[in-house]
């Protein structure tokens, strides 16, 4: 949804493009520009002795005038008032026949009015859309915040519970792992279970694994904020998922830049949430030839505050909108893990006053990360 902010910047060509196109709209050329031809054949039709007709169809004039200005603003209801000058004028002042049989003063004064009228509603318009949009925009904030708000309230309860879980799994794993170091030796190479043995301790070793990661939820670990340009995070994690995309026959690009993004913020936490996002959009791509990841970063001003962003865009198969929605939840996946990493990468976003959007696009899904300048 396009927004008005304060005034609209638009190139003047631009804006004249986009008013010739809604007066080539149906609303546009029934609401303005029917009645203003009606009444000018009615005006060139009547007799100049009916004083009182050419009266009615002067003042009639501003009834598409009003309309032109309430649907397309101030710009339009001068466009449709210059239509209306250019049709009344030979009719007042040039035509001899059935002419306007008022005083020219009296017509010169109907012409100025003409655009009086345009300018008056075209400007009560014009700030009126501006409300509009300023309201929708506090509106889609407020939405926003709130949908925040309940999902900061659910993360916080569920991490205190995670917590308490991991450390229970842990304390036993620990004992696990211990056991497992000890008796390892005794186990020949060649025996029949080491097999058996060898799943045993890579499954205790991936139980750690899960472990520490739900800690990492329920206890996000603290920043520390220096100046930190995206272009470096994103050779970063380049670096850490180029060799699986290479193995996949996957291309990774990124796109240079000149605007500066610089941000304060912690680089490996950073990194970390790209590569979350990368490597999910890896896993999406794995039966997809000729896979691409394309990386982009760049400035917005979103809100009325300057936001740097880096994207992370591929051409894997696209997310249906269920998921798209509750892509952040904790412990939504559709893989084969905890479903903890974009979970963990929007915490880290909001630790540094940011946030991330997940989309379709046309080359398939792109995420976004947004941080203050």
């Amino acid at each position: 949804m396009a927004s008005v902010g304060k005034g609209d910047n638009r190139p003047v060509p631009r804006r004249l493009v986009t008013l010739f196109q809604r007066f080539s709209s149906i609303g546009v050329i029934l609401g303005v520009l029917v009645p203003i031809a009606v009444i000018t054949a009615i005006h060139y039709g009547t007799s100049h002795e009916h004083h009182w007709v050419h009266d009615v169809m002067r003042r009639a004039y501003y009834l598409p005038i009003v309309v032109a200005a309430i649907r397309m603003g101030l710009l339009g209801g001068l466009a449709s008032a210059t239509l209306v000058t250019g049709v009344y004028v030979p009719h007042a002042f040039l035509v001899h026949h059935h002419f306007d049989p008022a005083r020219n003063l009296e017509k010169i004064l109907e012409i100025a009015l003409y655009y009086t009228v345009a300018v008056v509603a075209g400007y009560l318009s014009d700030r009126e859309n501006q409300r509009n949009a300023e309201l929708q925009q506090a509106l889609d904030e407020q939405q926003s915040l709130t949908k925040q708000l309940v999902r900061a309230g659910r993360l916080s309860a569920l991490g205190e519970v995670v917590a308490g879980i991991a450390h229970e799994i842990k304390n036993p794993l620990h004992a696990l792992a211990g056991t497992a170091e000890i008796v390892d030796p005794i186990i020949p190479q060649d025996a029949n279970e080491r097999r058996m043995w060898d799943i045993h301790r890579r499954e205790i070793e991936r139980l750690g694994r899960v472990a520490e990661q739900f800690l990492s939820f329920a206890k996000p670990k603290p920043i520390k904020t220096e100046p930190i340009d995206l272009v470096v995070v994103a050779k970063r994690f380049v670096t850490l998922v180029d060799a699986q995309a290479r193995q996949k026959g996957i291309q990774i690009s990124i796109a240079k830049t000149s605007e500066s993004t610089t941000v304060f913020g912690d680089l490996d936490q950073l990194a970390q949430i790209c590569l979350n996002i990368a490597v999910n959009a890896i896993k999406a791509m794995d039966d997809h030839v000729g896979g691409q990841i394309e990386i982009r970063m760049g400035r917005e001003t979103l809100k009325g505050k300057s936001m740097a962003f880096l994207r992370i865009e591929n051409n894997g198969p696209a997310i249906d909108e269920v998921n798209l929605e509750h892509l952040f939840d904790p412990f939504h996946s559709g893989g084969d893990g905890a479903g903890l990493g974009l979970s963990i990468s929007s915490q880290i976003a909001e630790q540094h006053s940011g946030f991330i959007e997940a989309e379709n696009t046309d080359m398939g899904v792109a995420f976004t990360l947004y941080l203050p300048t």
